[in-house]
């Protein structure tokens, strides 16, 4: 009977046992049933929206843009005379004072006048022979007691002497050799003493410095697009057609000099690829001289109706050159690519020469938070700009899918 109690007990216990283990594994099917559930079947939870950029933009407005230029340039005198001698002999002095100025017709050398002057006494006494000879022909022929070939050749020889006298006093004179204009002497090329020959030897520069002038060079495109702009119109010159020159030096000199072109070459130096070109200058104290290499900075064209935008709103992407438009469609103002061909950059303005028209509204500010086709918010001109400009180069956004751009 014991064992009859026994057995039913211990049967009872296995069978709460097998209930709990039963109920266990029940709950664990519908837990990883659940789960699963959840994870194929239900969608994530949506991120939260980033609202659209904020970015400055500008409206494009044509205006006439005054234009300016700058070259390297070089000083040179306006006048620059190499002093020769006009006649042979031996040189017995200098006048004047190297470097320092002379005026027209200061004596600058001497040269021996012993044998000039001797010829001018053999031309003079000829020359009083002569004259007796044509005198006494002009009598006889009066009488025709001379012919006529006889007193031609009379007169003829009065004439030669005539001509020798004025050549020997020329030469004498030649042997002084004076400044034919005002400015700065050079160095002497040959010292006291030295034998000098006609028209060979040179014997010292002599350079006018005021007026002074600069010669610089244009480039060979720059200048056939200036010349093409002015003959359309595109481009005019002030009302005197003169352009005005100032003049920088690499010193202390803060202050530039100004002056004007007074000469522009029509042809290109086929060995520079330049136009030459020149401006004049005052200098009145002689402060600039010959030689010194400076800035030269051209200004008095003007471009009419110029479209220009700072030079930070164009970037440059896989497709060419570019800047972000900004395109109104209802409500939802988006970023648009627009390729642009750039032109000269006038004061931190670069001109664009096409792609942009009046009206246009040109992203110039935040282009690194913005994507083709994406919106973006339009900041408040008075508000504090927004973070981000023109991306680092290499950096540009994704435009593999923009345009092309414009060609010249």
């Amino acid at each position: 009977m014991m064992n009859h109690h026994l057995n039913n007990g211990y049967a009872m216990k296995k069978n709460n046992n097998g209930f709990w283990v039963t109920l266990i594994g029940i709950i664990i099917a519908i837990a990883v049933a659940y789960g699963l559930y959840k994870l194929f079947f239900t969608a994530p939870p949506e991120a939260p929206q980033m609202p659209p950029p904020a970015v400055s933009v500008i409206e494009i407005q044509p205006a006439n843009l005054p234009l300016s230029y700058e070259y390297a340039g070089r000083t040179t005198g306006s006048r620059e005379v190499e002093i020769r001698a006009r006649v042979s002999g031996i040189l017995l002095k200098r006048a004047y004072t190297e470097g320092q100025p002379v005026k027209q017709g200061d004596v600058l050398f001497r040269i021996d006048p012993a044998p000039f002057e001797a010829e001018l006494a053999q031309a003079q006494a000829r020359l009083t022979q002569t004259e007796r000879d044509w005198k006494r022909a002009e009598a006889l022929i009066k009488e025709k007691a001379l012919s006529p070939r006889e007193y031609d050749e009379a007169k003829s020889a009065y004439e030669q002497a005539r001509a020798a006298v004025k050549t020997a006093r020329i030469n004498l004179d030649y042997t002084t050799v004076t400044a034919p204009i005002s400015g700065i002497t050079s160095k002497e090329s040959l010292s006291e003493g030295s034998l000098v020959s006609a028209d060979t030897s040179l014997l010292t520069t002599l350079a006018q410095l005021d007026p002074i002038y600069v010669d610089f060079s244009i480039p060979d495109s720059e200048a056939i697009a200036q010349r093409q702009q002015l003959a359309s119109g595109a481009l005019t010159a002030q009302a005197d057609g003169k352009l005005t020159a100032e003049v920088f030096f690499g010193d202390t000199r803060k202050e530039p000099y100004i002056g004007h072109v007074n000469f522009t070459d029509s042809v290109i130096d086929p060995q520079t690829g330049t136009v030459r070109a020149r401006a004049v200058l005052p200098n009145a104290d002689n402060a600039i001289l010959p030689g010194q290499f400076v800035r030269v900075n051209i200004s008095g064209l003007v471009l009419q109706n110029a479209i220009t935008i700072p030079d930070a709103a164009t970037m440059q992407g896989p497709m060419g050159t570019f800047v972000y438009t900004v395109l109104t469609e209802g409500d939802t103002t988006k970023a648009a690519i627009t390729p642009v061909v750039l032109g000269a950059l006038a004061d931190k303005q670069r001109i664009v020469t096409s792609g942009l028209k009046a009206g246009d509204k040109v992203i110039t500010e935040g282009m690194i938070k913005v994507q083709p086709d994406a919106p973006v918010t339009i900041a408040d001109p008075n508000a504090a700009p927004p973070e981000g400009g023109a991306p680092a180069q290499g950096d540009a956004p994704d435009t593999s899918a923009a345009p092309p751009a414009a060609k010249e």
